[in-house]
């Protein structure tokens, strides 16, 4: 994750979590209920100038750093950009805080409370069959494209050449599916990924 992403869930979480349990990118179009979240939202708002888009402002605080953080936005066309607007709702902080302690490690961890997942998802071979293909953007803010590398680099390790990993120039984060150009860039990659299944 980009730097001040981590010391957003480390230092910020923590505290907006004591007085709320959730943050809301509508906040960002419809207003937020009380002073906290009107806080959270005028910051928001205040900081990523890019667009008019108040979920996207609020969306892109919430899930990282960078201006914006889900996508690029000149590879959103302007109706995509649009239906942003109602495509994101509330996101409980305890989500946030699984996260941190995923950063915190270096690699995914179950959550608390769940037995059936093992602690650790790096301490053993992964328990499955499945053919893994990791597909991020180059210009991903929400979760920095060598999270993907060293994920590919963890499969490749265990069973070289079964996997495979593609960095996609120009892109962020959700662009990958959802850019003007996504059906050219991306979508291909996708499709001949499912054509190598067994």
């Amino acid at each position: 994750m980009p730097r001040v992403a981590k010391l957003k869930l480390k230092h910020v979480v923590p505290a907006v979590s004591r007085l709320q349990g959730y943050l809301d990118p509508q906040w960002g179009e419809h207003g937020a209920p009380w002073m906290l979240p009107k806080v959270v939202t005028a910051y928001s708002k205040l900081s990523r100038r890019t667009c008019d888009n108040g979920v996207c402002k609020v969306a892109s605080f919430m899930f990282g750093s960078g201006d914006p953080t889900l996508w690029t936005h000149e590879q959103l066309s302007p109706e995509t950009h649009e239906w942003t607007r109602g495509e994101f709702g509330p996101a409980p902080l305890t989500f946030f805080k699984q996260i941190v302690r995923c950063v915190d490690l270096g690699h995914l961890v179950s959550v608390e409370g769940r037995p059936e997942l093992p602690e650790s998802f790096v301490a053993q071979a992964p328990q499955t069959d499945a053919r893994f293909s990791f597909i991020t953007g180059a210009r991903n803010n929400c979760f920095l494209p060598v999270s993907q590398q060293r994920t590919f680099d963890h499969f490749e390790r265990r069973e070289p050449g079964r996997h495979s990993l593609h960095i996609i120039p120009g892109y962020g984060h959700l662009d990958v599916f959802v850019a003007e150009t996504a059906a050219q860039d991306v979508h291909p990659i996708v499709l001949g990924e499912l054509d190598k299944a067994p």
